[in-house]
C-alpha cells in the first residue's frame, strides 16, 4: 500500500514577506543612489576647514614631523631654491607660537568648509589669533585656496602669516615657579606641555570637585532654612533639579580660568577642551532630563488614580523616549563640535528608521493603540465590563497589550491595536441598572387575575425608593398558546454591581409573593 503525501499548496506571499520585499527595495534605492553618488574630493591631510587645518598641524608638528606640517603653509612667496629648508623651520617657529597663544581655543574654530563667514570681509580668509609685540600686532589667518585644477579647496595658514613668522619673537624666560621645582617635572612633557602644569590641573580641578562638594553642603544648608523658619516643608522641586547641573557648570568656568594660568600647549587645551566640552553638554542634557522627569512627575500626579494606574506604563515610556533622544542628541552636538559630519549619521539614522518601522509595524501600532487608550480613556484599569467577546475586569494596559481578567479568572491578553477597535461597553460607568425580567404566565389565569396582578405589581414598584420613577414598569409583551408573556421595565439607582444584585433578590422575592397572592401559576417549558 503506497502512501500518499499531501501535496505542496501554494500560497499567497504573507504580509511579513512583503514587508520584507518593500524593505529589501527601499535599502537596494538607496545603495544604487550611493553608488550613483560621487564621492566629493577630500584632502588627505585634512585641511578641509580652519580647524582641521589647525588641529592637524598641531598633530603633525608634535610627531616632529616638520617636513608634512609645512605643507599646511602657503609658501608660494617664499623662494624656490629654500623652500623645502624654510618650510620644515617656519612651521616648528609657528608651533612654538601657537602653543604660547593661551589665547587660541581651537574648539572656537569653525569646523565648517566654508568657515566663519562673519569673521571676515574676505570669505576666503580666517582669523585665528592676534600677537601684540612692542606695540606692533602679528595676526595669524588662514586662507581657503584650490592648490591644483580639480583638487578639494583647502585651509592653509596665509602666506602673510608665513611672512610674519620669523618677526615673532618668542619669551624664552621660564615660569616663576620652575626654578623651585624638581627638574624631572620640568623636563618631562606629556603633548608639549611640561609635567608640572599637568600636576597643577590635576590638583585644580580635585580642587573644584571638593569646592562643588562643599556647594551642596551649603545649598543644602540655605534649602532648609525656610522650613525651620516655617516649621513646615519648603521645596521648589525645579530648582533642586538644576541646582547640580549648573554647579557643574560653574566649576567648569572656575577651571578654564585657571586653565588660562597655568597655561598648557595648544594642543593640550583641545583635548582638555574637548573634555570639557562633553561634562558641559552632559551637564545640559542632565538638567533637561531632570526637568522633563519633574514634568512628568507632575503629571502623573495631576491625574486621579486609576488615570495613574493607567497612564503609568506610558509615562515611562515617555520618559525613556525623552531621555533618550537628548541623550541622542547631545552626542550628535559633541560630534558636530568635533568637526564631524552628523548628515551622513543622521542619514544613516533615517534609513534605519525606516527599516525599524517596517520590521516592527505591528508592534508600533499596539504602543500607538496604548497612548490613545490612556488618551481617550475608553477604559481605565480596575473598571468592568464587555470588550468585544470578553467580559471582564481590566487589569493592566500595558506597551503592547491590555491585559483582562475574565468572569473565569483568566487572563485574556488582547493586542493594543485590535483593543482599541473593538466595541468597548463599560458597565462600571453606567449611572444606574436596568431591571428587565420577563414571566411566562399560564393561560389558565383569567384576564381579571391579570390586571389584578399588573396592578399589585405597580403598586409595589412604586413603593420601592431603590426604583426609578416612571411610566408603569409592568406590561404585556407576548401572547402565545400556553402562556401570557409579562416583562418588567425598569431602572434600579445604584452604580454598584453587588447593590443591585441585592436589590434585585428582593424585588424577585416580591414578586413571587404577588403571584402567591394572585393565584397565578408561571408557565414551565
Amino acid at each position: 500500500m503506497r502512501t500518499k503525501y499531501p501535496q505542496r499548496v501554494r500560497t499567497a506571499p504573507t504580509v511579513q514577506t512583503l514587508k520584507i520585499a518593500v524593505l529589501a527595495g527601499i535599502l537596494m534605492a538607496v545603495a544604487r543612489a550611493q553608488a550613483a553618488t560621487p564621492a566629493p574630493a577630500t584632502d588627505p591631510l585634512d585641511r578641509e576647514s580652519p580647524r582641521s587645518t589647525v588641529t592637524a598641524f598641531l598633530e603633525t608638528a608634535r610627531s616632529q614631523d616638520y617636513q608634512k606640517a609645512a605643507q599646511y603653509l602657503d609658501s608660494h612667496q617664499l623662494p624656490t631654491r629654500n623652500r623645502e629648508q624654510r618650510g620644515p623651520e617656519l612651521a616648528k617657529q609657528l608651533e612654538a607660537i601657537l602653543n604660547a597663544d593661551n589665547k587660541l581655543n581651537l574648539l572656537r574654530l569653525s569646523g565648517n568648509p566654508e568657515g566663519d563667514l562673519a569673521d571676515d570681509s574676505d570669505p576666503n580668509r580666517e582669523h585665528i589669533g592676534t600677537i601684540t609685540q612692542n606695540g606692533e600686532h602679528f595676526t595669524l589667518d588662514l586662507e581657503r585656496m584650490t592648490l591644483q585644477p580639480g583638487g578639494p579647496q583647502v585651509w592653509l595658514f596665509s602666506s602673510d602669516t608665513v611672512a610674519a613668522i620669523p618677526n615673532i619673537q618668542l619669551s624664552t624666560a621660564p615660569a616663576a615657579i620652575e626654578p623651585y621645582l624638581p627638574p624631572f617635572l620640568v623636563s618631562h612633557e606629556i603633548l608639549e606641555t611640561r609635567l608640572w602644569k599637568w600636576i597643577a590641573l590635576t590638583l585644580l580641578a580635585l580642587l573644584m570637585i571638593s569646592l562643588s562638594r562643599l556647594l551642596d553642603w551649603l545649598i543644602a544648608l540655605v534649602m532648609k532654612l525656610p522650613q525651620r523658619l516655617l516649621n513646615r516643608e519648603w521645596r521648589v522641586r525645579w530648582l533642586e533639579a538644576i541646582i547640580q547641573p549648573i554647579r557643574v557648570m560653574l566649576c567648569l568656568a572656575a577651571f578654564r580660568i585657571g586653565e588660562g594660568i597655568v597655561d598648557p600647549s595648544a594642543i593640550a587645551r583641545l583635548y582638555i577642551g574637548r573634555a570639557m566640552q562633553i561634562i558641559f553638554i552632559w551637564s545640559v542634557a542632565w538638567c533637561v532630563i531632570r526637568l522633563v522627569e519633574l514634568f512628568m512627575d507632575h503629571l502623573e500626579f495631576s491625574f486621579d488614580t486609576p488615570q495613574q494606574l493607567a497612564s503609568r506604563t506610558m509615562l515611562r515610556l515617555g520618559r525613556r523616549t525623552a531621555s533618550v533622544t537628548i541623550v541622542v542628541f547631545a552626542i550628535l552636538i559633541v560630534l558636530e563640535s568635533w568637526g564631524y559630519n552628523t548628515a551622513t549619521l543622521l542619514a544613516g539614522l533615517g534609513v534605519g528608521g525606516i527599516a525599524v518601522a517596517l520590521a516592527a509595524q505591528q508592534t508600533i501600532a499596539n504602543i500607538f493603540g496604548g497612548v490613545s487608550l490612556v488618551g481617550d480613556s475608553p477604559v481605565r484599569i480596575g473598571e468592568f465590563g464587555k470588550f468585544g467577546d470578553v467580559i471582564g475586569v481590566v487589569e493592566d494596559i500595558g506597551m503592547r497589550s491590555t491585559r483582562i481578567r475574565t468572569l473565569n479568572r483568566t487572563v485574556v491578553s488582547v493586542p493594543n491595536s485590535n483593543f482599541a477597535g473593538l466595541n468597548l461597553e463599560n458597565y462600571s460607568l453606567r449611572d444606574k441598572i436596568l431591571f428587565n425580567p420577563t414571566f411566562q404566565i399560564k393561560r389558565t389565569a383569567t384576564e381579571e387575575q391579570v390586571h389584578r396582578l399588573m396592578e399589585a405589581l405597580e403598586k409595589m414598584f412604586a413603593g420601592r425608593k431603590e426604583l426609578e420613577p416612571g411610566p408603569p414598569p409592568v406590561r404585556l409583551t407576548g401572547l402565545a398558546a400556553g402562556y401570557l408573556s409579562l416583562e418588567v421595565f425598569t431602572y434600579v439607582r445604584t452604580k454598584e454591581i453587588n447593590e443591585f444584585y441585592k436589590i434585585q433578590g428582593d424585588l424577585l422575592l416580591a414578586i413571587n409573593d404577588i403571584f402567591k397572592t394572585q393565584n397565578i401559576e408561571l408557565f414551565q417549558a
